[in-house]
């Protein structure tokens, strides 16, 4: 039987040359070249996409000390602090602006509006440029803004929660009110499960000190969890953990970082990799690149992440194709 779960990450390049081979190029009269990275908080999948970006980076030949300087900001998820740290940012007029998640990017075009000014960015680890306004089509975005996103397939994220719970009637839906990829995704699966024959029961919460509760009243009403790739409440799943545990309740995550920290099973895509295709179109757009006219790069699938301690706690036999397909995220 054709494993319809085992798919490997595959980031699809959209048409476009290969990066110059030339030396970067910069505004700068000294050769230097400065980068602008606002990343929305701190936590595994977002850490693991900035490495990535350095990394890449210093593949192409930019290195801190050297021929690049890093401006790095992180509100920790604090919305006014994100706005100030735009402003700022925009105001030190860099060579690129790269925002890592959905926040960061809206912030920083904001920002650019208000200033009058025109500073090319990149975003990544963003699921939806077009539904929450960043671009105008995936082909040609035309706002100043291009990037990576972190989108994965839907319908094999409710194959994979199927696969847990073979008789799965009604599946709950979590994510933060104020994140639009939460939300996006969110809407996403409802979609999915409507056509499938499942249904959904959504909730959400403001900020963390929500998690306990809201996760407590999904307790009897529902089979299985869903929660889409989600900065607040990944950097919270130890409160997640502790109440799905406690009740048995299987919860399928939508980020590898998430399924560590305490999710039984994830469909996600390597956000290492995001980062470092994210450098990738960071150098041609050094390079003297329109932005504007770069598609956004999508990842086409993603990859199977399990957690046997979860699937231990909760008294879960995984099946066979996830054992053998899948990543076990405790191997060291």
């Amino acid at each position: 039987m054709k494993k319809i779960l085992a798919v490997i990450l595959t980031v699809l390049l959209c048409s476009c040359s290969s990066p110059s081979s030339t030396a970067p190029q910069s505004s700068a009269e000294d050769g230097r070249v400065t980068i602008a990275v606002i990343q929305l908080l701190t936590h595994g999948s977002l850490d693991e996409d900035y490495q990535g970006f350095l990394d890449g980076l210093k593949e192409a030949g930019y290195e801190e000390g050297k021929n690049l300087e890093i401006i790095y900001q992180n509100p920790e998820g604090d919305q006014s602090n994100l706005a100030t740290m735009a402003d700022a940012v925009v105001a030190k007029d860099p060579d690129l602006i790269v925002a890592i998640a959905t926040p960061p990017a809206q912030a920083v075009q904001q920002a650019l509006e208000s200033a009058g000014k025109s500073i090319p960015v990149l975003g990544t680890a963003i699921t939806s440029y077009t539904e929450t306004g960043l671009a105008e089509t995936d082909e040609r975005p035309g706002l100043g803004i291009s990037g990576v996103s972190d989108n994965c397939p839907m319908d094999l994220q409710l194959m994979l929660a199927q696969q847990i719970v073979p008789e799965l009637k009604t599946l709950g839906i979590l994510y933060t009110s104020s994140e639009a990829n939460s939300q996006i995704q969110a809407e996403q699966m409802e979609e999915v499960c409507a056509a499938a024959g499942v249904q959904t029961l959504v909730k959400t919460v403001s900020d963390k000190t929500m998690i306990d509760d809201t996760m407590q009243s999904f307790i009897g009403n529902v089979e299985a969890l869903y929660i889409p790739t989600d900065n607040n409440i990944a950097s919270a799943m130890g409160s997640v953990d502790i109440v799905a545990t406690e009740n048995k309740l299987p919860v399928v995550v939508g980020v590898s970082a998430m399924c560590a920290d305490g999710g039984l099973v994830a469909l996600g895509v390597d956000y290492y990799v995001l980062g470092k295709v994210t450098a990738e179109m960071a150098v041609e757009v050094l390079n003297g690149k329109d932005v504007s006219e770069m598609p956004i790069r999508y990842g086409s699938s993603g990859t199977i992440y399990y957690n046997p301690r979860t699937a231990e706690n909760l008294g879960i036999t995984l099946p066979d194709n996830i054992l053998s397909d899948g990543i076990d995220v405790t191997a060291e």
